[in-house]
């Protein structure tokens, strides 16, 4: 999905591409889903992907309580 941040802004100091954290997600049950993943263009959101871990592409975005945030180091 394609994000677009309205001016005025202060833009973020990242560099462009992945942001450095990942949303893991899981069904109830446990099983593992896939992953929300959070883009950045020029010191900016600019998308955000939902890699699915299944052969059917899902519906819709999970559940947030469904979603564990990390951050990578």
């Amino acid at each position: 999905m394609d994000l677009k941040v309205l001016e005025p802004f202060p833009r973020a100091e990242i560099s462009d591409g992945v942001v450095p954290v990942t949303g893991t997600v899981k069904a109830p049950s446990g099983e593992l889903l896939g992953e929300l993943l959070l883009w950045v263009s020029d010191g900016s959101l600019s998308a955000l992907e939902y890699s699915w871990y299944s052969d059917e592409a899902p519906v819709g975005l999970p559940d947030p309580l469904n979603v564990t945030v990390a951050v990578e180091r």
